[in-house]
């Protein structure tokens, strides 16, 4: 059974997260662990165990609380760790259970439905083993019925989209393929070495429409997918789709030691600005979360011609 790891702090936060993570089990008939870090170091050399017990103690209370907000018939653990760095804990964990994902919420300093810059989930995101969902504070826990997707044509959108077709396949759920045509593309000097650039712009949408389409074309039957091309710039684009949508599935710009997922600036900028929860995928994941859904065949039904080179 495959494992969803779901960060807590006792915030509402964390019952955001908790909500989107069991939708998401739910569905794929996946397990939840709960884990929760307290500040405390077992490196340093005088140890308080005191102090360790009474912050192991408070940090289980929250999980005994979360835990009971499972839905019925969900299988669930809790985990507490000693480690000052949240981030690093769900990292750690994530590798030791061999987790399909990590969902934690955003910050609650932030205002409702936003994610703030520096906080655990950002960090995670930059150093994840597995995709990673960040859902927004105050997001409703409604049904999975809008899932977007943002294409651009690169491996890393390639993966995104493989996941967000299994999430959509699993839950039913209607798939918005977007790819955003930034106004900006042919000012940019470093676009000009791009393989098969086309130097007019209407010809270069008529170009892009037809792939994506072909794109969309190619997925499973079962699923209920439309193709969209939107002309804005990339981040604000993919944030305006997630004001209507229940799922936004993004890929990351690439990957580091261990499939870590790194962040590009219009993944971050949209992980920020995204009014529903993200799930961010690594590039190089050949079938991300094809242990929590089933795999969505993308790669032998997409064609050939829609993964071509798109860019560095």
């Amino acid at each position: 059974m495959s494992t969803i790891i779901v960060g807590v702090d006792g915030s509402d936060r964390s019952a955001d997260a908790l909500s989107f993570a069991a939708r998401l089990a739910r569905s794929a008939r996946g397990s939840l662990v709960l884990a929760s870090a307290y500040p405390y170091d077992d490196g340093v050399a005088r140890l308080d165990t005191e102090l360790r017990h009474r912050l192991r103690e408070a940090a289980e209370r929250s999980l005994d609380r979360m835990r009971r907000q499972v839905p019925p018939g969900i299988p669930v653990t809790t985990r507490t760790i000693a480690d000052r760095s949240p981030a690093r804990a769900l990292h750690a964990l994530a590798v030791h259970e061999h987790a399909s994902l990590v969902v934690l919420g955003s910050s609650h300093r932030g205002t409702a439905g936003r994610v703030v810059v520096g906080t655990t989930a950002e960090r995670l995101l930059h150093g994840a083993p597995c995709p990673v969902a960040v859902v927004p504070r105050g997001a409703s826990p409604g049904s999975l019925d809008t899932v977007v997707a943002g294409w651009d044509a690169r491996p890393e959108s390639a993966a995104a989209l493989d996941a967000a077709t299994a999430v959509a396949q699993a839950s039913g759920a209607r798939l918005r393929v977007v790819q955003v045509l930034d106004a900006t593309w042919l000012s940019q000097p470093e676009r000009a070495a791009w393989p098969g650039l086309i130097a007019d712009p209407r010809t270069h949408e008529r170009s892009a429409r037809d792939r994506l389409e072909q794109v969309v074309a190619g997925l499973p039957p079962a699923v209920r997918a439309e193709a969209l091309i939107v002309h804005d710039e990339p981040a604000r684009a993919l944030a305006a789709q997630s004001e209507d949508a229940d799922l936004l599935v993004l890929g990351s710009r690439g990957y580091g030691p261990h499939r870590a997922v790194l962040l590009g600036s219009v993944s971050s900028r949209a992980v920020r600005a995204s009014a529903c929860p993200v799930i961010v995928v690594a590039r190089g994941v050949s079938a991300p979360l094809e242990d929590l859904f089933r795999p969505s065949m993308l790669a032998r039904a997409m064609p050939r011609a829609a993964l071509g080179s798109a860019g560095p």
